[in-house]
């Protein structure tokens, strides 16, 4: 099988340096998005634009769009391309004639430097430097703290070998799974996510000791607590260590008393926590590498961080947690829960969470699970009792079994908080309701009346007056699909299971196809484009991500889960035929 690339062009798509192949820091790397109306790349949130005006040029095509390297041929042989040879430095070339390169920093000062020109603003700039080589272009942009640096690596990089460059970057997709049961378009975007993946990766800094990843480096570059564990569930698949490495700066954040922050970077740390995922996605990094002594080494860290919650998010002592909310913020009320602006967190006090509670029953089952391997017998026993008293006040206090659905429930009123939002089916995820009730969500979320939609689980119901376009009231977002895979899977909706993950590997395929990125979220009928779907608040037409950003593009989790779900797949076998009446 011939090597596929990523070569689909998508505007927003990231362009960047990674700490797989040199230093990559927080403060000094530049990051860019390409342009939607020509060949060319935004830097840092359009700070500096360098583009191709092709003057002569009668068509173009790519042989490769990934995150740090751009070539193709302008009519047919003449080639251009974009590399990214260190952090702050990019490396291009075009032919002489058929176009023409172009750099400009509107919001900056500009001036002549050294014969180039220079863009500068508070404590940053941006040189840009252009020769003759060879008969053709070169062209060099390079960001530095003070002009003097910044020109000094614009001029530097004409002095690298093109083509070794190209062969390096190119290097990286033979270590990319490449499966021949999928289609070219499948492999396609399977490299484009690994490529995505690759641009997330700083090297260590700060508090952390080793590699880390970010959830897209635009707009967010800090680090994620669950995104660094779902970036490991496909970083596995390319390099073993640094989904361990992602996972081991998450608990470099942690707090002497137990606390692990939702966001972090090299030199601090956020206040609130976020979902508890991290013994759960150990255990699965063990279970693909076999490295036990690694479960031992962070064994105290995870103890201490389900104990916290247990002290501090669990104020009524019912085993059940409840989410630190913001009432003062209409578009972020629960940053905490990762659920930004649900519903369910709208004008609410309070509340026994769903997902919280779900959470830590699965944290508390999978640290069972390390006790028992690592012979540590009392600290099983300790967790199955937690498990159990979680999993009976889930199921005592949070499921209405006249609606036969869970909910959240306010702790000062014991009302339900009656937002059926995908939350509800994480019971599935964590194993703790019955096979009967098991039955009835499995009902629920394929009846079209409620989540059944075209695609995937929106997250909310169609019949929430809530639901719409806008990012937690009624977009699919991969991560959960993720859960509801892996849940249904254990109570043995094996074909809804692979049903689900088919239609998710098909959606985010189809979109980066037509669009060339891969999306925060997707619309859960499939019609709109998730480019063009609100993200707190309407969405702008046309788009001005300096003003309000969409879906983001090239998303860290999406780009990982679509990887994992292609490569169990490999696992759990092909796509089969799914009669839905088998669960009525």
């Amino acid at each position: 099988m011939n090597r596929i690339y990523p070569k689909i062009w998508g505007k927003g798509a990231l362009f960047a340096f990674s700490g797989l192949d040199g230093i990559n820091t927080f403060e000094d790397s530049m990051c860019g998005q390409l342009l939607g109306d020509r060949i060319g790349i935004a830097f840092d949130r359009c700070a500096v634009e360098l583009y191709l005006h092709l003057r002569e040029a009668r068509d173009f095509e790519f042989s490769i769009v990934a995150s740090d390297i751009i070539t193709g041929r302008l009519n047919g042989q003449q080639e251009f391309g974009f590399l990214f040879v260190e952090q702050d430095t990019l490396l291009g070339f075009c032919p002489k004639g058929p176009a023409v390169v172009c750099c400009h920093g509107d919001l900056l000062e500009e001036q002549i430097y050294d014969g180039h020109l220079a863009f500068s603003g508070q404590n940053v700039s941006y040189v840009f430097a252009t020769c003759e080589k060879e008969g053709r272009i070169l062209f060099s942009l390079a960001k530095g703290r003070e002009i003097r640096a910044a020109a000094d690596r614009a001029e530097k990089a004409f002095d690298r070998n093109i083509r070794q460059v190209i062969d390096k970057k190119l290097a990286f997709f033979d270590k990319v799974p490449q499966l021949s049961q999928l289609s070219e378009q499948e492999n396609m975007t399977l490299a484009k996510c690994f490529s995505v993946m690759k641009s997330q990766i700083y090297t260590a800094e700060g508090q952390f000791g080793q590699r880390w990843t970010t959830p897209d480096r635009l707009p967010h570059k800090q680090l994620w607590l669950w995104d660094s564990v779902f970036h490991s569930m496909g970083n596995v698949y390319l390099e073993p260590q640094l989904a361990y490495e992602s996972i081991c700066s998450v608990l470099d954040t942690q707090r002497s008393d137990g606390f692990i922050p939702h966001a972090a970077w090299p030199e601090g740390i956020s206040s609130i926590t976020q979902p508890p995922v991290i013994a759960w996605g150990l255990y699965k990094l063990y279970e693909q590498t076999g490295h036990k002594e690694r479960l031992e080494e962070r064994y105290a860290e995870l103890e201490k961080y389900l104990a916290w919650n247990q002290t501090h998010r669990d104020t009524n002592h019912n085993h059940l947690f409840e989410w630190d909310v913001n009432p003062d913020d209409v578009h972020c009320r629960c940053d905490e829960s990762g659920m930004d602006n649900s519903p369910r967190f709208d004008n609410v006090k309070r509340m026994d969470a769903i997902d919280f509670s779900c959470y830590m029953a699965n944290e508390a089952r999978y640290m069972k699970k390390i006790s028992e391997l690592l012979g540590k017998k009392e600290k099983a026993a300790y967790y199955e009792a937690l498990f159990c008293s979680i999993k009976d006040s889930v199921n005592g206090i949070l499921f209405d079994s006249e609606d036969g659905r869970y909910y959240d429930r306010e702790t000062e009123s014991g009302k339900f908080r009656k937002v059926s939002a995908v939350s509800s089916f994480l019971p599935l995820f964590a194993g703790v309701c019955s096979q009967e009730t098991a039955k009835r969500l499995a009902r629920d979320l394929f009846d079209p009346k409620t989540f059944g939609t075209c695609f995937g689980v929106p997250s909310i119901s169609v019949q929430d007056a809530t639901f719409g376009e806008d990012m937690w009231r009624g977009p699919v977002w991969i991560n959960y699909n993720y859960f509801i895979i892996n849940g249904l899977r254990e109570y043995g909706y094996t074909a809804e299971a692979d049903k689900m993950r088919d239609d998710t590997i098909a959606v985010i395929t189809e979109w980066y196809l037509r669009e060339g990125v891969i999306f925060e979220y997707y619309d859960c009928d499939n019609r709109m484009s998730p480019s063009e779907l609100s993200r707190k608040g309407p969405a702008l037409r046309p788009a001005d991500m300096s003003a309000r950003f969409t879906s983001i593009k090239d998303y860290g989790w999406s780009a990982a889960l679509f990887a994992a779900m292609v490569m169990e797949r490999e696992t759990h076998g092909g796509k089969p035929e799914i009669h839905r009446q088998q669960m009525i």
